[in-house]
């Protein structure tokens, strides 16, 4: 029976943790945090398991000491915190409090063992002999004071399997009540505290009775709940996700397209697609049949779609690009590309696109304008190259059949082709966004000589610019602090305008007094928020004029940088931070030397200043009498 508890179980439990290991990291690999929990369940869980054997077979005192405080030190500080994390995961509860405290408690029970347990153990004993093999164990007498360390741990692995117990019996309690009896066993929270109740049950048992191979043999009954419980949330949060997909590569366009762009937020949206964030290319590319019109089968553009994930599949990493449905019938693709040879690189690309293109022309008989934009170096420029990559693909379009373009190409092929005026468009947002109405109209007018013959050369793409423009201007000024819902509700009135856009005057027109609007409505804002600021720091002042405060502790209150708070202060109260706090200060000395006995060196403290001398300099500088003289006369 020795042999069993001690080798053999655990040794046979430790392998099947292995395997499991292996399975799920194989099998199975997802990135649901509940995985990740499990995971690190199953290493320290067979960590420990397989300790128990190492325990007894490698040598007398101390090894059997050390082995076993690394055991408990894994089982109270990572196998108990992460069981209990992962339950309270599943009930979509995010506690941090409560993880604060469990994560404390559980490395606080490690710790006592490991204290009470070195104290308390001297030597080691001869479990049993096997095939050659002396087993050796750690030997922590009973009732040896003044440690008592064979009690202290029995209580600690006693007080280990109970919190384990305990918490999953509330849990399944509260379960039993809530779901019926049919659903319980397909229900990813009664699965996973099933297998902690058992385990925490037989620990506790085990430790009482010094049986380990109770809890060693049932551990892997748990694992296997544990495991059944894990497969269940990876799928729902696999679905969840899968009905999200359209919505994040949405943001992702948005992201790209618009004035928004935010790199943290990109990075995120592609990390839950499972893509890098550090793509720096974009291509755009646009089906038409062979009378140049646009095809409107959705048909059709999954299958492009479907044949170009194929194709870049080959020869990419599924972690380095992404396929975007766009508008009009245009698919983009963003990916990282490798920026140390450029033109190797393009041409070695352009040779991919050629073969996606010329299956897709096959296959669907149609043509396939494509264009590329620039590799850039990080994934904040991948915006640019997508301005760029619709330049190009623009132009592809204008060429007979099927057409590749790089934007580089652009000006070797057509001399007189007009470009999209990004970086105009990027100046006139960056000025719409903090309400500069007097700036944005000349940005604006720098950006309409460029778009007007733009346009000209491709009439059939203005709708399509006119919403984007639009987007754009919306977009910056929500980031500038517009009313989401209001500025939203406009935007489609500005659509709707866009459909009776007949000319270029009237075009300019309509361009222009959108963006004097929404510039205009940002600046209302900066203005409201403004006073709003000023209000709070005067507030904050006249509350602590007393102290030795600075421009700083002010800007700090109403959470604005230093140098911005003294020019917006002087801006709303036509005085500099200084002479405003002066002031204050002198006037509520007036009001003590009216209402008090107190001396002239009290007021001068009780007022902030530090030098009663100074006061007094100041008081007549500003009142023109000196502060005796001012409380006589009254």
């Amino acid at each position: 029976m020795s042999l069993f508890s001690n080798i053999i179980a655990p040794l046979i439990a430790g392998l099947f943790f292995l395997l499991y290991f292996i399975y799920f990291s194989i099998a199975n690999p997802s990135k649901a945090t509940s995985y990740k929990y499990f995971v690190v369940y199953l290493v320290g869980i067979g960590l420990f398991s397989l300790g128990r054997p190492l325990q007894l077979i490698l040598g007398p005192h101390p090894m059997p000491l050390i082995i076993v405080n690394i055991r408990m030190i894994v089982l109270c500080g990572v196998i108990s915190p992460v069981i209990i994390l992962a339950s309270d995961l599943f009930n979509r509860k995010r506690r941090k409090n409560f993880q604060a405290i469990i994560i404390s408690f559980c490395a606080l029970l490690g710790f006592i063992y490991v204290i009470f347990n070195t104290l308390g153990t001297h030597e080691s004993r001869v479990l049993f002999h096997f095939a050659g093999i002396t087993a050796q164990d750690n030997f922590t007498p009973n009732m040896q004071g003044p440690f008592y360390g064979r009690e202290v741990t029995i209580v600690v692995q006693v007080v280990t399997g109970l919190l384990l117990t305990i918490f999953s019996f509330i849990k399944l309690i509260k379960l039993k009540l809530e779901t019926s009896v049919n659903n319980l066993l397909r229900n990813k929270i009664f699965l996973f505290n099933s297998g902690v109740f058992i385990f925490g049950l037989s620990f506790t048992i085990g430790s009482l009775a010094k049986q380990w191979g109770i809890y060693y043999v049932v551990s892997i009954i748990s694992a296997l709940l544990f495991g059944g419980s894990v497969i269940i949330d990876v799928k729902e949060v696999y679905h969840y996700y899968e009905k999200l997909i359209p919505f994040i590569k949405e943001d992702i366009i948005h992201n790209v397209a618009f004035s928004g762009f935010s790199k943290a937020k990109l990075t995120e949206m592609l990390d839950c697609l499972g893509k890098n964030g550090d793509l720096n290319t974009f291509v755009v590319m646009k089906i038409k049949d062979g009378k140049s019109k646009v095809l409107h089968d959705l048909k059709m553009i999954d299958e492009v779609l479907k044949i170009t994930d194929v194709n870049l599949s080959s020869v990419l990493d599924e972690e380095s690009f992404i396929l975007l449905p766009l508008s009009n019938y245009r698919i983009g693709i963003a990916l990282k590309l490798n920026n140390s040879d450029d033109s190797v690189n393009r041409i070695s690309f352009m040779e991919i696109l050629e073969g996606v293109q010329s299956e897709i022309c096959a296959t669907q008989k149609c043509n396939l304008a494509v264009g590329i934009g620039r590799t850039y170096e990080t994934i904040e420029d991948l915006r640019i190259s997508y301005h760029e990559a619709l330049n190009a693909q623009e132009y592809a379009e204008r060429l007979e059949n099927s057409s590749i373009v790089h934007v580089d190409n652009i000006n070797e092929l057509d001399q007189h082709t007009n470009m999209y005026p990004v970086k105009e468009k990027e100046k006139l947002l960056a000025l719409i966004k903090v309400g500069d109405v007097k700036n944005s109209h000349n940005a604006f007018s720098v950006f309409i000589e460029k778009f007007k013959p733009f346009i000209t050369e491709k009439p059939e793409g203005l709708k399509v610019r006119l919403y984007e423009f639009i987007g754009s201007l919306i977009d910056s000024a929500i980031l500038g602090g517009g009313d989401e819902k209001k500025l939203n509700e406009r935007m489609e009135e500005f659509f709707s305008d866009i459909n009776h856009i007949k000319d270029m005057e009237t075009v300019e027109k309509f361009m222009s007094s959108a963006v004097v609007e929404i510039a205009d409505t940002v600046a209302h804002v900066y203005e409201s928020r403004s006073k709003s600021l000023i209000k709070k720091a005067t507030r904050y002042i006249e509350e602590n004029y007393h102290s030795q405060l600075s421009y700083k502790d002010v800007a700090n209150e109403v959470f604005i940088s230093p140098s911005y708070f003294l020019c917006l202060f002087k801006q709303e109260t036509g005085y500099t931070f200084v002479d405003y706090l002066t002031m204050l200060r002198i006037e509520k000395a007036k009001e003590l030397l009216l209402t008090t006995d107190m001396t002239i060196t009290q007021i001068a403290d009780k007022t902030g200043f530090n030098n009663s001398n100074y006061f007094s300099r100041i008081f007549k500088k500003l009142v023109g009498t000196r502060a005796k003289d001012y409380r006589a006369s009254s």
